[in-house]
């Protein structure tokens, strides 16, 4: 069956500079830790009710199954696979979801005439700088810091409740804008946070999160980057475990006790995008 694909922009991160301090093939997969321990949860900063997620019903990854991602070092600055490499370890703690770096492809989420958007074999989630307006449909010209998002279509968990099934995802970061590496508080003049923010950000929606309505600097999820440590806020840790292994495996189609259901349009697949 073919896939309709619908799109639905949705995720940008906003970068903020401050002036004078004001703000103006294919390794096996390491084994996911448990997703957010409660000493995890009594550290973190901030509140636990600022999260949101994606799709309705929501959107996740299959928990079950091994997520294979890619880099691309195309523009890319000096140290970035480190940095996300270290996002992912804590998008997978959080989360108990599992990747698999695949190395490194020429692939573009979203790229536009004269670029690759094929994803490699056994790659789902792809992560690439880009010039903006340039290289991805999803970055135009002044566009912002990153965006990140997912793809999905129905699924169906074993007692055969209807999920959203993430298929694949991508981020795009910008090139123009220049940030410290690490996931330390960043600078104080200047761009405000640092890369590792950035990655954390812009990949936890390629999990399922959005923007939390509630609006609370001191998470991650928080749609402009601030001056902080990278480290997830209890609103964070509550929206990435909702989308992560504690909801059991999902599959594409609906089990034998599920057979009376109504299924619907299995094979649209909902693109949401945010920044």
């Amino acid at each position: 069956m073919s896939l309709t694909l619908r799109h639905r922009v949705a995720a940008v991160l906003a970068a903020v500079v401050a002036t004078g301090g004001v703000s103006a093939a294919a390794p096996a997969p390491a084994a996911a830790t448990p997703a957010a321990t409660a000493s995890a949860w009594a550290a973190a900063p901030g509140n636990r009710k600022a999260y949101a997620t994606m799709g309705n019903p929501v959107a996740r990854w299959n928990p079950c199954a091994v997520i294979g991602y890619r880099f691309n070092p195309a523009r890319a600055p000096k140290g970035a696979l480190t940095d996300l490499k270290g996002a992912i370890r804590r998008i997978s703690s959080a989360t108990g979801l599992k990747f698999a770096y695949r190395g490194t492809t020429t692939a573009v989420p979203q790229a536009k005439k004269g670029y690759n958007r094929d994803y490699p074999a056994n790659t789902q989630l792809v992560i690439a700088w880009v010039d903006p307006g340039k290289q991805s449909e999803w970055l135009p010209k002044n566009g912002p810091a990153g965006v990140g998002g997912p793809a999905w279509s129905t699924g169906y968990t074993a007692k055969g409740k209807r999920v959203g099934l993430i298929q694949w995802a991508g981020v795009v970061l910008n090139t123009k804008v220049t940030l410290t590496g690490g996931f330390g508080a960043g600078p104080t003049v200047g761009w405000q946070g640092t890369r590792g923010q950035l990655l954390m950000h812009e990949l936890g929606h390629a999990v399922g999160l959005d923007h939390p309505e509630i609006q609370d600097q001191q998470q991650i999820m928080y749609p402009r980057m601030t001056r902080k440590k990278a480290v997830w806020g209890a609103g964070d840790l509550t929206g990435l475990k909702l989308v992560g292994k504690s909801g059991g495996c999902v599959r594409r189609d609906p089990p034998a006790s599920a057979s009376a259901l109504t299924v619907g349009s299995v094979a649209e697949i909902n693109m949401f995008v945010r920044s």
